[in-house]
């Protein structure tokens, strides 16, 4: 009897087990040493709203999508993207959440703007000539998340702290024009508070109760970035972003914004190209591009080629400075801008992950023409300097997060530089255009 019972109980455990959503395994970055490398700049350019379908679907040998899934179950083939989209796409945490349906990657098209089928759409190698061949010649990651559903400001502090606090949201501000953050007291962003049965209401979509969790706060916020770290270890930094643009995140970190010898570091991204040209690159950059170059996908003012062009111009400024053989830099996109994707992020945690987004690793020592197949998310930008410096980690995030040393051979001969021609665009065309059609 006693065998009988426990065969039984053993029996209903498998099946809890089987019945039970499978939430993909923590993995942890390598050996905590770091190895000795030649790499004395670190360069993180970000830029905005796209996911790794959209711009690398049809990449060779890597994990791309040329078909996506509808709502109504119908599987569609992505659209050929224009260089301006008409509008902007629904890419707040809701949306994510929406898109993302619990694992299977079918509701793009029930987001904010994308009933239009706008989301499924892609880019073919002739429209991106330049990120491809980065690509190509460097290596390119295809399981590059991001940190949280969405939106951008959030991901972005998941870039500088590992945490976006439980940050859901942008800016929320009454009145119209732009804000600067702790230095405006009406400017307020979404909490979302903790609840025990969050991760199970997300994957079941039941996106009211989760709505029943905001709170609101001020958008000045008590979070520890790596910055104050580098400062402890004589590791110096900059942070090259437009003062007063939403993305700027470190406008609404108060150990950032309200301590003078940290704020002086927050420089206009102009200062990136002289500071490239000279040899004076920080150890640590954060490099942000102005509006108009940032690759976001709204009202036919955000050209990709005129922002894939602003990428090049700073990334053949690195190659042509003394400081190119030292320097690892890391290309990413911030979230998913409402665009598809067809593989199921990893549910790590009540924030995310998001769905994928490119990460381009670009240096003499990375491992070239190489598709990266290890996960990583913006933790993973921390965890690289960290294990590179000898810091701790910042939150559990960067703690368990792969720390991309994988991308890099510190052994091999050195990568060739690959300086890269701009495409040609319209003399003082504002907004900034490409001239199609002719080099």
């Amino acid at each position: 009897m006693r065998r009988t019972f426990g065969t039984l109980i053993a029996c209903l455990l498998l099946v809890a087990a089987c019945s039970a959503p499978q939430i993909e395994p923590l993995q942890g970055p390598g050996p905590g040493a770091a190895p000795k490398t030649p790499i004395k700049h670190i360069i993180f350019i970000i830029k905005e709203n796209r996911t790794y379908d959209n711009l690398f679907g049809r990449f060779p040998g890597a994990d791309g999508a040329t078909h996506g899934r509808l709502s109504d179950g119908r599987k569609i083939a992505l659209g050929h993207a224009p260089d301006a989209y008409p509008h902007d796409i629904g890419h707040d945490f809701f949306s994510g959440l929406t898109a993302v349906d619990g694992g299977k990657m079918d509701r793009f098209d029930l987001i904010s703007g994308g009933r239009d089928l706008t989301g499924y759409t892609q880019y073919h190698r002739k429209q991106l000539p330049n990120y491809w061949r980065y690509a190509s010649h460097y290596a390119l990651a295809d399981r590059m998340f991001s940190s949280m559903y969405g939106p951008t400001l959030p991901e972005h502090l998941f870039t500088v702290a590992a945490t976006a606090s439980r940050i859901v949201s942008n800016k929320l501000h009454p009145a119209t024009g732009r804000g600067i953050y702790c230095e405006d007291p009406r400017e307020r962003f979404d909490r979302l508070r903790h609840h025990a049965h969050l991760m199970r209401w997300e994957r079941k979509m039941q996106l009211e109760k989760i709505r029943r969790l905001l709170y609101s706060v001020r958008a000045c916020l008590d979070v520890n970035t790596i910055f104050p770290e580098l400062e402890h270890k004589g590791i110096s930094w900059k942070y090259y972003g437009e003062k007063e643009e939403f993305q700027n995140e470190e406008q609404a970190v108060r150990e950032v914004r309200k301590v003078p010898r940290r704020w002086k570091r927050v420089v206009d991204p102009s200062e990136f190209t002289q500071d490239a040209r000279s040899g004076h690159l920080p150890t640590v950059s954060y490099l942000l591009p102005p509006s108009y170059f940032n690759d976001h996908p709204s009202s036919k003012k955000h050209g990709i080629c005129v922002g894939e062009n602003w990428t090049v111009r700073r990334i053949n400024d690195v190659m042509k400075s003394p400081e190119w053989s030292s320097t690892a830099i890391f290309l990413t996109w911030d979230d998913f801008g409402g665009f598809y994707d067809h593989v199921s992020p990893p549910q790590i945690d009540d924030m995310g992950f998001g769905p994928r987004v490119p990460l381009i690793v670009i240096s003499p020592w990375v491992k070239a023409h190489t598709v990266l197949h290890t996960r990583y998310e913006f933790s993973s930008f921390l965890a690289f300097m960290e294990r590179m410096f000898g810091l701790k980690a910042l939150t559990h995030r960067d703690a368990i997060a792969n720390d991309l040393f994988d991308a890099f051979d510190f052994n091999q001969k050195p990568v060739s530089k690959l300086i890269l021609h701009t495409r040609p665009q319209v003399p003082g065309a504002q907004p900034p255009r490409c001239k199609f059609g002719s080099r």
